[in-house]
């Protein structure tokens, strides 16, 4: 999609993400690109900052096949009178593959210390199940 879009102005594009109520859904808008390099859009539905879309760019050349490309709701205007809610994206890059040193996923100081091998017994133990 960035091939596609290399310079500012609007286009066509399908987003599809999760909504409030956690359903699915795809709308068809316009990818407003700012000459400072901002990107909106205006959507039928108000996502929350932090909420994870995907934009797809449609070209009108049926030859070009674009692949979704993963943005962020920065932030939320309130609806305005034609029932649209404009929102701030920003391109998500994906993790590299290098370990940050000191980082760990998990908060809990003792899952860091933790290591269960093959063979061990967790500290919860779960009912052996019989299948017959």
């Amino acid at each position: 999609m960035n091939d596609a879009m290399n310079h500012p102005g609007n286009y066509q594009i399908e987003v599809s993400g999760w909504a409030l109520d956690n359903t699915f859904f795809v709308e068809r808008t316009e990818l407003l690109w700012s000459e400072g390099g901002g990107k909106h859009m205006r959507l039928h539905r108000t996502l929350p900052p932090g909420t994870i879309v995907f934009i797809r760019l449609l070209a009108h050349d049926s030859a070009i096949n674009s692949l979704p490309v993963a943005y962020g709701i920065e932030c939320a205007k309130p609806m305005d009178s034609n029932g649209l809610c404009e929102m701030h994206l920003v391109q998500l890059r994906p993790r590299t593959k290098a370990p940050i040193e000191g980082v760990s996923a998990s908060d809990v100081v003792e899952d860091s210390r933790s290591s269960c091998e093959q063979g061990q017994s967790s500290k919860y133990q779960e009912p052996e199940v019989i299948l017959q």
